[in-house]
């Protein structure tokens, strides 16, 4: 069985941070979209597959809590989750650790499965066989 949290490591890059040192809030849908991607590969979903046959995964939302800054040159934990998993929606929880192991940021995005026209679809049934046992 495939397991129900993955974390995700990576060191963060000087290009991300702003001004005031910290990374730039706009850094962070891509840290929780490389997570993810990474997760999904180790269970052996491959988006580049999916896109292949015709199935989509657009951002349907994207919520993000800021709770304390991450600097230039961390490395962080970005931890991952299935919170909900029914018809074509999908949806992922994150938890975003600095390198003191405090959390710094914690998300919710919500995909769906889509067909090339951009509208809902049931997700591909060797998919939702691999996704489902993480859900809960």
């Amino acid at each position: 069985m495939a397991a129900e949290i993955f974390d995700y490591f990576l060191k963060t890059r000087y290009a991300e941070t702003d001004q005031m040192g910290y990374i730039h809030h706009s850094v962070y849908p891509v840290y929780l979209e490389a997570a993810r991607i990474e997760w999904l590969n180790k269970l052996g979903i491959s988006y580049k597959e999916l896109e292949r046959k015709g199935i989509l995964l657009p951002v349907y939302d994207l919520y993000i809590r800021y709770i304390i800054p991450l600097t230039f040159d961390e490395l962080i934990r970005v931890r991952v989750r299935i919170k909900e998993f029914r018809g074509p929606r999908l949806i992922f929880a994150y938890e975003i650790y600095n390198q003191s192991d405090a959390l710094a940021t914690e998300a919710e995005v919500t995909l769906f499965f889509a067909g090339p026209d951009g509208k809902p679809v049931r997700p591909p049934a060797d998919v939702a066989k691999i996704l489902a046992p993480v859900t809960e």
